[in-house]
């Protein structure tokens, strides 16, 4: 579990969410506040809980069982998590969501950048909102505002304010400060290096960098499950937050 991911489930909304689960009072529709870059991982994180047999998210049932990286048969995910769906994709995901579940207690069926939703793309989820199926559930995220009341009012509203509890570590400074932590990364063991990027997270949060915040937790990932050593991790973080490389070739690095 990533450090940002750990902050979510130490958040009052997830515990607010885990509690409602625990006592079968599970809303059949949230609409969670948060900076968009952290979407997908907030997603699902609650999805996690909401496909749980026992509720806790996190335990040997078939359901938790049939996570792999992010992606499960009862998950409903976008096309795209950095665009608002459009309403050909909000029907498209609104119809599977009345599927029945492959291994799940529920379907859970998540609604990215909710604040760019097109009126007929929100209007498109009033039906789920309003006859929703037994076992499915619906989650839109947003970044504040934007969204239609008439869809915001059908939905239990909840915040998440994504901080990090360990200590702060500023980024290397220069090209030079990067060359040197490339250099003696081989010397690290692959925890150090977590622990350094997790700093690093800290750092940006605090000084309202999210957008840098979520590249590093992303290629903290990646070096977390032993995809690239400690040394390449460190390169492709200078590469994107100095270089401003395309995110887009994290595709080929998974």
């Amino acid at each position: 579990m990533s450090d940002i991911a750990f902050v979510i489930r130490k958040s009052e909304a997830f515990k607010t969410i885990a509690t409602a689960i625990m006592y079968s009072r599970a809303p059949h529709a949230l609409f969670i506040e948060a900076p968009d870059p952290f979407h997908e991982k907030i997603a699902v994180e609650v999805a996690r809980l909401y496909l749980c047999e026992s509720g806790n998210g996190d335990d040997e049932c078939p359901s938790c069982r049939s996570w792999n990286e992010g992606d499960h048969p009862d998950f409903i995910r976008p096309v795209e998590w950095d665009k608002s769906p459009g309403i050909d994709d909000c029907r498209k995901m609104a119809a599977e969501l009345y599927l029945a579940p492959v291994v799940a207690p529920r379907r859970f069926l998540v609604i990215p950048r909710g604040s760019g939703l097109s009126l007929p793309a929100a209007n498109s989820l009033l039906k789920i909102l309003e006859e929703p199926p037994t076992w499915g559930a619906l989650l839109i995220l947003s970044d504040g505002g934007g969204l239609p009341e008439t869809i915001k009012s059908r939905t239990w509203q909840l915040t998440i304010d994504v901080k990090e509890e360990v200590s702060p570590l500023a980024l290397p400074e220069g090209k030079d400060g990067w060359l040197s932590l490339i250099a003696s990364a081989s010397e690290m063991t692959q925890q150090e290096a977590l622990v350094m990027m997790n700093m690093w997270i800290n750092w940006c949060l605090g000084n309202g960098e999210i957008e840098r915040a979520a590249m590093i937790d992303k290629i903290r990932l990646i070096a977390e499950k032993g995809h690239i050593p400690n040394y390449m991790a460190f390169d492709l973080l200078y590469a994107f937050l100095e270089e401003e490389l395309s995110d887009e070739l994290f595709d080929n690095l998974w």
